[in-house]
């Protein structure tokens, strides 16, 4: 079984998401949040703060694990605390959860989507808030 982290990423009320190469061989031009597949005896944390630092020069400050959606990737995905600004070559935008829905994604983001839609009211002020 493979295992993937994934970040969910946040600036008031929108997320941060970023588009994959449209020469990928997997999921070409596809939007989805930040992260990447654990190594060999990586936990999905030590991945996950890897895979940011490497993707988006971003170094998380706090995580909260959600719950894992399981499939042919187990999928980790956190809410993220952290300062700066991400920076990719990558096609990214800061998104509302009206636009992500809109997005072409992969399918298993839509649940992921619909929880952030969940968070309603939690969402204003300081993410770390959401961060216990």
């Amino acid at each position: 079984m493979t295992d993937a982290a994934l970040a969910l990423l946040r600036r008031g009320d929108r997320w941060f998401v970023q588009r994959r190469a449209l020469d990928n061989p997997v999921l070409p031009g596809l939007w989805e949040f930040p992260g990447g597949k654990c190594g060999p005896g990586e936990a999905p944390e030590q991945a996950l703060a890897r895979e940011l630092q490497e993707e988006i020069g971003l170094r998380p400050e706090a995580l909260q694990a959600w719950p894992v959606l399981e499939g042919e990737v187990r999928l980790h995905p956190f809410l993220v605390a952290g300062e700066g600004a991400p920076r990719t070559a990558l096609a990214w935008a800061w998104c509302t959860v009206a636009e992500l829905r809109r997005l072409p994604a992969p399918p298993r983001n839509g649940a992921l989507i619909e929880a952030l839609a969940a968070l309603g009211p939690e969402l204003r002020g300081d993410p770390a808030h959401l961060i216990g």
